[in-house]
Formats: C-alpha cells, sequence, structure tokens
C-alpha cells in the first residue's frame, strides 16, 4: 500500500514510472508491499516462467526464500529500478532515502525485490550492467544496513536540532 500520492505516467528509466505528486522528507514509509500471499522463491521462479504476469509483477522478496505477492497491479508496481535509489527497501517496506519532491519519479534498487538469477534479470538502461536478485543473506543484511544507516542519521539530525532548540 502506497501512503503517499502519486500517479503512473512516461519514464525516462524504463517505460512507464511512478511519480511522486506531493513533497516527502527523508525517513518516510513511502510503501509497505501489499500481501495477498507468501511464496518460496522455487515457486516464484516457476510462475515468472510461466508467464504470470500478476506474480511477476507484484511479488517481491520479503525475507530469506520468501516473497509476497499482491492479488492486483496497482501504482506501486511501475516503480522503476536505479543503482542510486531515492527509497530503500527492506523486508517488504519502502522508506525514502532522501527528501523527495513532487514530480520524482520513485525507484528502488531491484537486486533486493528479484530471486537470485531472476527470470526477469534485465540490464540497467543508466549502466548497462546486469541486474538481478543477490543471495537471500545478502538480501536481507545490505538491505538492513541501509535502513540501519538512514535511522542513525535521522536521529542524529533529530538530537542535534533537539540541542539547539
Amino acid at each position: 500500500m502506497l501512503y503517499v500520492k502519486t500517479e503512473v505516467r512516461e519514464s525516462e528509466v524504463h517505460n512507464l514510472g511512478l511519480f511522486l505528486l506531493e513533497p516527502v522528507k527523508k525517513g518516510t514509509v513511502i510503501l509497505i508491499a501489499n500481501s495477498n500471499g507468501i511464496m518460496t522463491e522455487t515457486e516464484y521462479q516457476s510462475e515468472q516462467a510461466k508467464d504470470n504476469m500478476l506474480i511477476s509483477m507484484t511479488a517481491v522478496r520479503l525475507l530469506g526464500r520468501h516473497f509476497i505477492y499482491g492479488d492486483s497491479i496497482g501504482n506501486e508496481e511501475y516503480m522503476n529500478h536505479s543503482e542510486t535509489p531515492n527509497m530503500l527497501y527492506h523486508c517488504g517496506i519502502c522508506l525514502a532515502a532522501r527528501d523527495i519532491a513532487p514530480g520524482e519519479e520513485l525507484t528502488v534498487n531491484y537486486k533486493y525485490f528479484l530471486a537470485e538469477q531472476d527470470v526477469f534479470a534485465f540490464n540497467n538502461a543508466e549502466t548497462g550492467q546486469k541486474v538481478d536478485g543477490i543471495s537471500p543473506a545478502d538480501a536481507f543484511i545490505q538491505s538492513a544496513e541501509e535502513v540501519l544507516a538512514l535511522l542513525k542519521e535521522l536521529l542524529q539530525a533529530d538530537s542535534e536540532s533537539t540541542e539547539l532548540g
């Protein structure tokens, strides 16, 4: 579920993208992934191989070798990949990695969404490098480290503003 106002429109990154209609402050929860169910990584890859577009568009890694998926395609399924995303993803939650202005496209690093050797691995439009999932352990550890660093930064900034006030 998206917690900010967005619209889907043409993207310079890839085809269609998800764009903000309101300002978002760094650290804001932008999305908690919809979940109609949970499946294993093997089941996820099998559904992708069958061209199940609902699974391919809605499923994301939750934790370990488990993926959650939605029952319908909403705006959130149009987030595009970036190596320098403006959102951080961890276990079904997207947070603003920085302040994001209205009109900006919301991006996330797909390595946290995808399975290892994902059926729909692709080449990054910006770099030409292959974008694929990483190991479940690396996905958890790396995304947790990114979120922890963001939260520490926000707490430090809050502490400093409290000391000044």
